[in-house]
């Protein structure tokens, strides 16, 4: 016991490490990409990339920009419609029935 503890017996029981088969690098396709995509991706320069990317930056900025102004005109074209429709008619402000039942005195 001694002997197998301080490992004195080494020289006896020469056990042969089992090796581990290394994995080779492999490339497959991506969901919305194929190999030959990727491929092409990856052989083009630099440059050409950040140019593809920056287009494609100012498309996006573009169509946002688009829907913003789209949504601004709409609500500024109800904000007129609500103020000519409560210009013509003659209901004060504030006199109307006094509706709910809470606050005050119990």
């Amino acid at each position: 016991m001694y002997r197998k503890q301080h490992k004195k017996d080494n020289a006896q029981e020469a056990v042969r490490k089992r090796r581990h088969a290394t994995k080779k690098p492999y490339s497959r396709a991506i969901v919305g990409a194929t190999l030959e995509v990727i491929q092409k991706k990856r052989s083009e320069k630099p440059e050409v990339r950040d140019a593809a990317r920056g287009a494609a930056l100012r498309e996006i900025k573009e169509r946002i920009k688009k829907t913003k102004d789209e949504k601004k005109a709409k609500k500024a074209e109800v904000v007129s419609k609500q103020k000519t429709q409560t210009k013509g008619g003659n209901v004060p402000k504030g006199k109307g029935p006094k509706l709910g039942g809470c606050g005050g005195k119990r």
